[in-house]
């Protein structure tokens, strides 16, 4: 009994030795028990803490009070040191007639697009390192639609046979077939001057190439008095008999052109004048597999005109050439005139 009363006794006098030992150890928590919190809480804390104006601020030493002055200097306020300006940067391309600027500021990106039409565009630089565009007028960019290739059917329309020269009985000669008589141009030079961006002047030179393609079978020859005659062909396998030309020509155009959506894509119409020198003429016959070719002279007028007109867009339209000259000598030949229509391709 004595030896249970003792282990009692010794029992509770531990518990109250331990119990002081709990009391006086310091609450202080593990170094592996520190959370790390994200950057934006930290930052969100400090702002939070910071002191607003006019508030008391305690120290750790006793008996000391700093107050937060109404306005602090640059650059010792937190948010002055966390935050830096944004740095701006221009870019400026040039493609076509078209300026682009784009600018980058504040986190935000800002494009302008700018038509530069007659103008051209150079950048400098100034003191203060920001890029400007400066623009100086360019000379005229007008350019027309002339040097290239030609293609088109050719007539001789408004045919007849003067009474002076032709009996009564003479036959139609020379008419034509429209799906085997071609023209081709070779529209060399080109010479543009504009008024604007849009309207000009065009001039230049090329070579004119015809072939009249008789439907009948007759050829031309000469008589006494040099007036042009018919030649009936031998019997065979009649294959060919046709007029051959070739001038130098000159146009003498105005040329007006519409801007599409971009404005190099351009509608243009032309019209004018065209004259021409002629440089050479043939006939060629062919009977069968036999061919004859004579270079000798035929009437043609050596100079003549006509009107012209193309209309089109970009480097591809139509022309239609209509001559006030005929095409003999007056007295010489029948009365007729050329004409032609076709289709261009300008380079």
């Amino acid at each position: 009994m004595k030896t249970q009363i003792l282990s009692i006794i010794l029992f509770l006098i531990s518990a109250s030795l331990f119990a002081q030992v709990d009391s006086l150890a310091p609450l202080t928590e593990p170094v592996n028990a520190i959370v790390a919190e994200p950057i934006d809480t930290v930052h969100d804390e400090l702002f939070d803490q910071a002191p607003e104006e006019g508030v008391v601020n305690e120290t750790t030493e006793e008996g000391v009070i700093n107050e937060t002055p109404e306005a602090e200097a640059p650059g010792e306020h937190p948010e002055d040191m966390l935050e830096k300006p944004e740095k701006t940067d221009t870019v400026h391309i040039r493609v076509g007639n078209h300026a682009i600027e784009i600018i980058t500021e504040d986190k935000k990106t800002h494009i302008d697009v700018d038509k530069l039409d007659d103008f051209d565009s150079r950048w400098g630089h100034h003191d203060d390192d920001e890029i400007k565009t400066i623009y100086r007028h360019k000379g005229n960019k007008f350019d027309g639609h002339w040097s290239g290739i030609d293609f088109g059917g050719n007539q001789l329309l408004n045919t007849t046979y003067p009474a002076a020269i032709y009996p009564e009985g003479t036959p139609e000669f020379i008419t034509t077939s429209p799906e085997k008589s071609f023209e081709v141009n070779l529209n060399l030079l080109e010479y543009s001057f504009g008024f604007t961006s849009y309207f000009g002047f065009v001039t230049g030179l090329g070579l004119n190439f015809n072939d009249y393609k008789f439907k009948n079978r007759y050829t031309l020859t000469k008589d006494d008095n040099g007036v042009i005659q018919p030649a009936t062909l031998p019997e065979g396998d009649f294959r060919l008999s046709k007029l051959s030309t070739t001038f130098i020509t000159a146009p003498f155009l105005l040329e007006v052109q519409i801007p599409g959506q971009f404005d190099n894509k351009r509608i243009f119409i032309t019209a004018g004048v065209i004259g021409g020198v002629k440089i050479h003429e043939h006939i060629k016959t062919q009977i069968g597999e036999e061919k004859k070719r004579d270079n000798g002279d035929f009437n043609i007028n050596a100079l003549r005109w006509g009107y012209t007109a193309r209309i089109g867009f970009e480097n591809m339209g139509i022309f239609a050439t209509y001559y006030n000259t005929k095409l003999f000598k007056d007295g010489f030949g029948p009365d007729t005139t050329p004409a032609t229509i076709g289709l261009s391709f300008t380079f």
